[in-house]
């Protein structure tokens, strides 16, 4: 007998007497589906709208300003918030234990008395501030009237 019938004796010899087991793989599986089930996280994310600044769209805010559109920058400090505003005078918003959002409000609303077209404001926070102050003074932003947010800094 040579080494091609011996193999083929084995294999034939095999082929029906063995049944594949599944309880490991159907164990594994009664395991990691429940697991798998409550380790998911159901996360509702909230997308928030907001332009960058680039270098094509700066060169066309020069002239956009003259057409009467008032662009507003709106400063986050650790120690103030300072809202900028052309032809008003604003004094900043100091933070004691916690920022004074209702002042903010205040102020925004006050830019939009005077300028009702006014869409538009710059944020420009510290590297130090805290993505919830963001996310908190772009709330308040836009509940006073202005939609159209962009970051810098």
């Amino acid at each position: 007998m040579n080494l091609k019938d011996a193999v083929r004796h084995r294999l034939r010899g095999h082929a029906g007497n063995e049944d594949v087991n599944l309880t490991a793989v159907m164990n594994i599986f009664l395991i990691l589906i429940p697991f798998l089930l409550l380790t998911a996280s159901f996360v509702r994310l909230a997308v928030l709208e907001m332009t960058l600044p680039d270098l094509e769209r700066a060169g066309r805010q020069s002239s956009i300003l003259t057409g009467r559109v008032v662009v507003n920058v709106l400063f986050i400090r650790e120690n103030s918030i300072q809202l900028k505003s052309p032809e008003i005078s604003l004094a900043a918003v100091p933070k004691v234990a916690e920022y004074d959002w209702e002042a903010l409000r205040s102020q925004l609303e006050q830019v939009k008395f005077k300028y009702p077209e006014s869409m538009d404001v710059i944020i420009t926070p510290e590297s130090t501030i805290r993505y919830e102050i963001i996310i908190a003074v772009m709330d308040i932003c836009r509940d006073a009237g202005f939609p159209n947010l962009s970051i810098s800094g």
